[in-house]
Formats: structure tokens, C-alpha cells, sequence
């Protein structure tokens, strides 16, 4: 294998999506792909599992090929950890993806402010009017809007920034060509058309599966600067986002309830109780990071 990203994608092939152990090795060969791949290849990893040790016994260069060939076919490029147009934010997550499959324009990630807004799939009326309140301003300002492309608020949350003529990255939660969640091709195209792009970590064909959803979600967190709650319920895997967002030095923001008696707002209210920031408006969100001089880089407020 002599193109870097044949490497990638072997070891993308071996060792599997979202596997730390993975980082690990890249870490002790100073994320050389090229001597890792080798060190594997000769038995010199002891952590190996005996699936992963078959796996590298027996992925060819063809089944490599074969990925590349899908990617090629279907406008899908192959992003690499060390590839320059790899969102410099995600590099420094635990565990960041060693390739990223993209459709779109991922540039805009490492040049602009950037905010995740997730929420549940079974909203009310009043988080979907609250949803495009506060991201309908921030796309109009230039903030790159990440969700994770799910019924509900993630889908208004990427509705809400297209509608406002603004920048939106859907991250997914199965390969980027398997329609999930059904019927999103649309919501897919209309991003990419819009100058934003939808990513995954996953081989192009992989389904999601309910595990798969925590690794999905530092992806969300990962990218942006800080994850906006702005619905969610005691047991929603919002939680999941706001948590690597804490992991990973990010801000986490939640929008009050309308109504405290009301059980679907029970998660935003514990997320505010531990610290998260109450959002009122997009100036909050703004405000927090100004206070700290890290908009000045994004936005010129002397204009």
C-alpha cells in the first residue's frame, strides 16, 4: 500500500471504528500510520484481541480498494487523522476518528465559531420554536451548526440554520450512504448543496446500532466550541453529548423549561442544576465565549 489513505483505511479495517486502542498504537509510533500498520501486521502489538489479529491477517489491499472505489463512485472523500483538511478540533478529543468519510466541505471547521444543538426526537411545539430562535441568528452571524441528522431537534436544528442561509454539519450515526434516519436524503443533500457537509466515522455501508450512538455523540460535541441542550427528558442520550462536551473542555448550554412541571424538560433542568449555562437567547451563548476574548478570532464587533 502506497497511498497514506490505503494505510488508514486498513487500519480503519482492522482494528474497527471508534476503537481507542487504535489512538493508542498510532501514539507509540508517533501517528505514523505507516509503522503502525506494520507493527500490526508483524505481531508487535501485545493488546491485540484474537479478531483483531485475524483481521489484519486478512484484510487485502482489494478490500481496501474496494472502499476507496464506493467513496470515489458516490462523491464520499476520505478524510485521515493526518490529513490537513481534518478539523483541527476533533484531533484533540480522546479518541478522535482515525478517518472521517465526508460529503461536502468540512473547511468552514476550522475557520469558524462553531455551537452543537441537539435535543430529543419527540419535541414540543414550544423546543421547536426555541430551536429556530436561537439558531436562525447564529447561522445568520456565520456560526456552523453540528447535529447529528435525528428526527426532532437535531433535523430543526439543521432546518433552522439552511432556512437562515447558514453553514451546518450533519454528523451520522450509520455510514454515510445508508439512508438514516429513512427519508433524510433530502435534509442530507440540501446541507451539502448549502455549502455544509454530512460525516461519519462508520464504513460507508455500516448501520447504526443503539451502542454506536455514545461514540456518534463526542463526534457532535468535538466539533464545535460548545453543545446547546435545548429539550430533553431524564434518560435522553443528549446527556451523552453534553457529557463529552465536559470531557472535552467544551461549554454546555440548556434551554429553560417553559413549563418545570413538565417531564420532557426534567434533563435540561438537571444540566442547568450541574452548571450547564441557561440559554434566553443566542447573545448567552455569544456572551460566554466574548467574556473570554474567544470570539474575536470568528466575528469583528467594531463593525
Amino acid at each position: 500500500m502506497t497511498n497514506p489513505v490505503e494505510v488508514w483505511l486498513w487500519l480503519l479495517l482492522v482494528m474497527k471504528p471508534y476503537n481507542s486502542k487504535t489512538i493508542e498504537i498510532l501514539e507509540k509510533y508517533d501517528y505514523d500510520a505507516t509503522e503502525a500498520a506494520k507493527a500490526i501486521r508483524d505481531g508487535d502489538i501485545q493488546s491485540m484481541t484474537d479478531e483483531e489479529k485475524h483481521r489484519a491477517e486478512v484484510t487485502r489491499t482489494a478490500d481496501v480498494q474496494k472502499i476507496m472505489d464506493c467513496c470515489s463512485q458516490n462523491g464520499v472523500r476520505i478524510i485521515a487523522l493526518d490529513n490537513e483538511e481534518y478539523p483541527e478540533a476533533l484531533k484533540n478529543i480522546f479518541n478522535p476518528p482515525i478517518v472521517l468519510f465526508v460529503a461536502g466541505n468540512l473547511e468552514n471547521l476550522n475557520d469558524k465559531f462553531a455551537i452543537s444543538v441537539v435535543g430529543t426526537r419527540h419535541a414540543t411545539t414550544y423546543a421547536y420554536r426555541v430551536t429556530d430562535y436561537i439558531v436562525s441568528p447564529l447561522a445568520k452571524l456565520g456560526t456552523v451548526i453540528v447535529s447529528g441528522l435525528a428526527y426532532g431537534l437535531d433535523s430543526a436544528a439543521h432546518t433552522s440554520c439552511l432556512n437562515s442561509s447558514g453553514t451546518t454539519v450533519g454528523v451520522c450515526a450509520c455510514g454515510i450512504l445508508v439512508d438514516y434516519p429513512a427519508g433524510s436524503g433530502a435534509l442530507k443533500r440540501r446541507i451539502i448543496d448549502n455549502g455544509g457537509a454530512v460525516i461519519s466515522e462508520l464504513l460507508p455501508f455500516d448501520k447504526t446500532s443503539g451502542e454506536y450512538f455514545k461514540y456518534r455523540n463526542r463526534i457532535i460535541s468535538g466539533l464545535s466550541h460548545g453543545t446547546l441542550v435545548v429539550e430533553a427528558g431524564e434518560k435522553s442520550g443528549c446527556f451523552l453529548t453534553a457529557g463529552h462536551a465536559l470531557e472535552q473542555g467544551r461549554e454546555v448550554f440548556a434551554v429553560p423549561p417553559h413549563n418545570v412541571m413538565d417531564n420532557s424538560h426534567n434533563g435540561t433542568s438537571s444540566l442547568i442544576r450541574d452548571g450547564a449555562i441557561p440559554v434566553f437567547s443566542y447573545t448567552d451563548i455569544l456572551y460566554a465565549f466574548y467574556k473570554d476574548g474567544g470570539l474575536s478570532k470568528y466575528f469583528n464587533f467594531n463593525e
